[in-house]
């Protein structure tokens, strides 16, 4: 099928049948070909994109985050295309501070198995290969900033649970912290204040004193997510440390007062300075009243991201390909932006840096094609465009957080009225209802991505429906603002 595919032929393809998911991909020789489904038809040329997305992240690091070969091959590769079609493309570039969670594990082995919610100490030694499994001890005082808080007790070898002191929160801030991607990794975190931090450090210094090997930090009647941050000389020769919930910590002194516990930890952090750019098509008039398409062209470090935000990218690639081969009255600009999974970097940068008067709307596209879909829509205006298609055609749709933190939530923020589609209403792990199951297929009791964030989020991570049905609504509303 060809880019410029017609819009009336498309919606013949859906309205034909029932779009189902793909079926093998190929058969064997001398076997009957199977005819493509009308899903597959719709979504060709969005999912050779996508294809191309997960073989350049193969072939450069498994990734194609921010800063690494893999994104700039992926920006290559769209600029390409782009330019194959007719655009001028320009990069604006952006630059910031990154920090990457090499290993990041706090777990219970004994007397149960189970993950523990926590946040990262930054600035203290990393864990050794494999982290450190211990015991989990207390200090006499419950804090263990004092000179004797573990004078006659074994912790040699042994994890350490520590109360922060919580009269000295005040001065504290609270933050957002990590990336962007319907909240995958956003964190609002409360900074404690710089005498709290000191009193922590105090702790780690008598801990390793002891011979303790790795420190899990609390704050008592707090189920927050607190941030550590130690930045004085010799800081780094520190064990490793972690926060906690206060309810997590509760439920591990049981244990130890029920029969002892173990716990394993092992983390590691690692700054990077990140130099990154976002890929924008020129329109003929900068001064023009115009909207903007967009999608996040960057993946995490830890896989290729083909749903997050491959499926995104590619479909904005295609949207870009449909505007080019076909006449339109008002303007639309094309952006994939860099740094999305660090905080909605390139989006911010255009926000700051570009003049926004001309435009008139934002559409964001991010993980249109969820293996275990639901169809999210949100909005705070333009979204009406993606709701007169659906209703046209029969599909249900659910609403989605409009402030859900992926690229629109700047162009929000600066009083651009914004839309979105997606396949997860900015939840990926979330585990689908009965309801939603009922709705749009699938399996409830599972999240809408099982591989989000993941190396498992590979062009085998795909749900040929979810795409189909956000590639038609997608060039829907591309109608609606340009002709």
């Amino acid at each position: 099928m060809a880019e410029g595919m017609s819009r009336r032929r498309i919606l013949g393809a859906m309205a034909a049948g029932a779009v189902a998911s793909a079926g093998p991909a190929g058969q064997a020789y001398g076997s009957p070909v199977r005819a493509p489904s009308a899903a597959e038809r719709v979504t060709g040329p969005v999912k050779r994109h996508m294809e191309t997305l997960d073989v350049i992240a193969a072939r450069h690091g498994g990734n194609r985050a921010a800063g690494l070969p893999g994104f700039t091959h992926s920006a290559l590769y769209v600029e390409a295309q782009l330019h194959k079609a007719g655009y001028r493309t320009r990069r604006l570039p952006v630059g910031y501070d990154r920090t990457d969670h090499i290993r990041d594990i706090v777990e219970q082995v004994r007397p149960r198995q189970r993950s523990v919610f926590h946040t990262v100490a930054q600035g203290v030694a990393a864990s050794p290969a494999g982290g450190d499994t211990g015991e989990l001890v207390t200090p006499r005082d419950a804090f263990g900033d004092a000179a004797d808080s573990w004078e006659g007790i074994a912790a040699r070898g042994k994890v350490a649970l520590l109360q922060l002191r919580p009269n000295l929160l005040r001065g504290a801030r609270r933050e957002y912290v990590g990336g962007g991607c319907h909240g995958g990794g956003v964190v609002g975190r409360q900074r404690i204040a710089a005498d709290q931090t000191e009193s922590a450090r105090r702790a780690l210094i008598n801990a390793r004193a002891a011979g303790v090997p790795a420190v899990l930090f609390y704050l008592d009647q707090a189920d927050i997510p607190i941030g550590l941050v130690f930045d004085a000389p010799g800081d780094a020769e520190l064990p490793p440390a972690g926060v906690v919930f206060s309810s997590d910590a509760t439920a591990l002194r049981e244990d130890m007062k029920a029969g002892g516990t173990t716990v394993r930890v092992e983390l590691e952090l690692r700054q990077r300075r990140v130099d990154t750019f976002s890929v924008l098509t020129e329109p003929p008039d900068a001064t023009a009243a115009r909207h903007l398409i967009g999608a996040h062209l960057d993946s995490v470090p830890q896989g290729p991201g083909i749903d997050d935000n491959g499926s995104g990218s590619a479909l904005l690639l295609h949207l870009a390909h449909v505007f080019a081969a076909e006449p339109a009255a008002n303007p639309v600009q094309f952006c994939w932006w860099g740094g999305e999974e660090d905080g909605m970097r390139g989006s911010r940068r255009f926000v700051e840096t570009e003049p926004l008067q001309p435009i008139r709307g934002y559409f964001n596209l991010d993980m249109v094609a969820a293996p275990n879909h639901v169809i999210g829509v949100y909005g705070n205006g333009p979204q009406r465009h993606y709701i007169d298609h659906f209703t046209a055609i029969g599909q249900p749709w659910l609403e989605g957080p409009v402030d859900g933190m992926s690229d629109q939530v700047p162009f929000l923020d600066a009083g651009i009225p914004v839309a979105g589609i997606d396949t997860v209403r900015s939840a990926p792990a979330a585990l689908k209802s009965d309801r939603e199951a009922e709705l749009f297929g699938g399996t409830a009791g599972q999240p809408f991505d099982p591989r989000y964030h993941t190396a498992g989020d590979t062009i085998t991570n795909i749900g040929t429906r979810a795409l189909a049905i956000c590639t038609t609504a997608g060039r829907a509303a591309l109608r609606a603002v340009s002709r």
